[in-house]
């Protein structure tokens, strides 16, 4: 096989099954990608070779640093495809802008780290997927409403802070920074501010919280209230929420070494698997 044979295509929604049935050759590889494929098909290009579809690339939008993964079908592995798409995507991100890149799979394969290894990346992180599943929480009435756009500048902070705190706690980010605001991100945030909600005492925001479909996708609290209970609070209000929303079950990510794990522990999430995050400086 050629690499100069492989034509690569923006994605096509007429291309679905095919695409659902490459990723269904290997669940363990193919589970995370074939979600986001159904809620941002947008992001995703082809490989394509004699009109064959073998590998997938997700490539978020170029920013400074930006997401990118491959997977090609298990039967075209080996002949340098993934390494041509990688390739590819790399110089569509520089190109707009992007300085580095991360990747991920998830931890004990070997041959994808390798790959990695190989192409340039180094380990960054590892967050482990954690459920729940179960009865609702039983909770008294908490001081927690919907997000609304005039929130942003106080959720965006505390937000920011908070987790910068988190990734220098775990020492697996030592070029972490205080995002900041910005317009852009007060304009998303403000498209699906229904699945955005804030926990206030006195009138103050201090815990902030966002969900996607069945996942707690972001929880913070302010870091001068940590250490109350507020955290444990608004988990069970936000699980409660999901399960009120029609879902039988509740997904976050945690950070490997975060300590957050305990108070999700202790609430019945369980781990489901982990994954290996890598970035490279292009």
């Amino acid at each position: 096989m050629n690499i100069a044979d492989i034509r690569y295509d923006h994605f096509r929604e007429k291309d679905y099954n095919v695409a659902k049935e490459l990723l269904s050759y290997d669940v363990d590889a193919g589970e995370n990608i074939l979600r986001v494929l159904a809620e941002e098909p947008e992001l995703f290009i082809t490989a394509l070779i004699d009109d064959k579809l073998v590998a997938l690339a997700q490539v978020n939008e170029p920013a400074s640093q930006s997401y990118l993964t491959v997977f090609v079908a298990p039967q075209f592995r080996r002949q340098g495809i993934g390494s041509a798409m990688l390739k590819y995507a790399e110089i569509k991100l520089r190109s707009g802008g992007t300085q580095k890149v991360r990747s991920s799979f998830r931890a004990g394969h070997q041959s994808s780290l390798a790959f990695a290894c190989k192409l340039g990346y180094d380990k960054y992180f590892s967050s482990a997927l954690m459920e729940r599943t179960g009865d609702p929480f039983p909770l008294e009435e908490l001081p927690v409403r919907l997000y609304t756009n005039e929130d942003y500048l106080a959720s965006q902070s505390l937000y920011a802070t908070a987790f910068h705190e988190m990734r220098i706690r775990v020492r697996c980010f030592p070029d972490s920074v205080i995002a900041q605001p910005s317009e852009i991100e007060r304009s998303a945030w403000n498209k699906d501010a229904e699945d955005r909600f804030v926990y206030e005492i006195n009138g103050e925001i201090v815990a902030y919280s966002h969900l996607s479909g069945n996942e707690l996708s972001i929880i913070s609290v302010r870091t001068d209230f940590q250490g109350l209970g507020i955290g444990r609070k608004f988990v069970m209000y936000l699980c409660n929420e999901i399960y009120q929303r029609g879902s039988a079950n509740v997904d976050l990510w945690c950070v490997v070494g975060n300590s957050a794990r305990n108070l999700y522990e202790s609430l019945g999430f369980k781990e489901k698997y982990i994954m290996e995050f890598m970035r490279k400086t292009l």
